[in-house]
């Protein structure tokens, strides 16, 4: 549930309905601030943008920390590393968001109203 409602029924009851719309809505900024940010001579078509888009986040450190769950990391070094050495391990989320940025694998664009859409950098 997301503030008092299923994830499938919006305030309306219009379930699936008013999530798409949103979701479409979303999409639709994020590509118009993606297009907006390429240079004249470069591909700005929807089929390279979906293949370079990868989401709405708060932050870089929102991806990134979604980066490492997903590829189970920290569950990775629990069983790579034995405790008590452990403990004192972890991923920088900050630096390694960072680092992504400086290498060009990925960049951001400030969403509206809130947070970042996050762009595969590698993807021209």
């Amino acid at each position: 549930m997301v503030n008092g409602y299923s994830t499938n029924d919006g305030p309306t009851g219009d379930g699936d309905g008013r999530t798409a719309a949103i979701t479409a809505a979303i999409r639709e900024l994020a590509y118009a601030a993606w297009a907006t940010s390429r240079e004249d001579d470069q591909d700005t078509s929807n089929a390279l943008f979906e293949r370079a888009y990868l989401g709405q986040y708060t932050s870089i450190d929102s991806y990134v920390i979604g980066l490492v769950d997903g590829y189970q990391l920290d569950a990775k070094l629990d069983a790579a590393i034995a405790q008590p050495f452990r403990r004192h391990i972890d991923i920088d989320v900050t630096a390694l968001g960072q680092d992504l940025v400086a290498s060009g694998t990925l960049y951001a664009r400030l969403a509206v109203p809130v947070g970042v859409w996050v762009f595969n950098g590698e993807i021209e």
